[in-house]
C-alpha cells in the first residue's frame, strides 16, 4: 500500500493562488482574443492568442514549480524557482521570437494586439493571485486583535 503524503498549508495556499491567476488570466486573455477577432479580424485574434499562450505557459509553469518548491527545503525551493524563472524567460522569449519571425506568421502579426494580450493577461493573472492571496489566512502573519487599552 502506498503512503499518503500530507499536503501542507503552504502548498494549499500556493495552489489556490495559482488557480486564481489561471482563472482571471484566462477570462481576460480569451476576452482580448475575442475582441481581436471582432475588431481586428483573424490576424488580430491569432496574434492575441500567441501573446496569451506565452503568458499562460510562463505563469503556469512558474506557479506549478512554486507549489513544488513550497514542499522543499527553503534554499532548494528558492533555487528551483530562480532557475526556472531564468529558463522560462529565455525559453519563452526565444520561442515567441522564433514563431513571430516565421515566414508564414510574420506578415500576419499585429503588434498592438500582441502587446494588449500579453499586458492584459499578465495584469489579470497577477490580479487573480493577489485577490486570492489577500483572502488567505496565514497563521504566522495573523495575530489576535486586541483593542487599545487591552492586552
Amino acid at each position: 500500500m502506498s503512503e499518503r503524503k500530507v499536503v501542507t498549508a503552504a502548498t494549499r495556499r500556493a495552489r489556490q493562488m495559482m488557480f486564481g491567476g489561471l482563472v482571471l488570466g484566462h477570462v481576460v486573455g480569451i476576452t482580448i482574443i475575442g475582441l481581436g477577432l471582432a475588431i481586428g479580424g483573424v490576424n488580430a485574434a491569432l496574434t492575441a492568442a500567441l501573446g496569451f499562450a506565452a503568458v499562460v505557459i510562463f505563469y503556469s509553469i512558474g506557479q506549478a514549480l512554486e507549489v513544488v518548491a513550497s514542499e522543499l527545503e527553503p534554499m532548494q525551493g528558492m533555487a528551483l524557482v530562480l532557475v526556472s524563472y531564468a529558463v522560462r524567460v529565455i525559453g519563452i522569449a526565444a520561442g515567441l521570437w522564433a514563431i513571430l519571425r516565421l515566414p508564414a506568421v510574420a506578415p500576419r502579426v499585429e503588434g498592438g494586439w500582441l502587446l494588449l494580450s500579453i499586458a492584459g493577461t499578465v495584469f489579470a493573472w497577477v490580479t487573480g493571485v493577489v485577490l486570492v492571496a489577500s483572502r488567505q489566512r496565514v497563521p504566522v502573519y495573523d495575530s489576535e486583535y486586541h483593542p487599545p487599552g487591552q492586552s
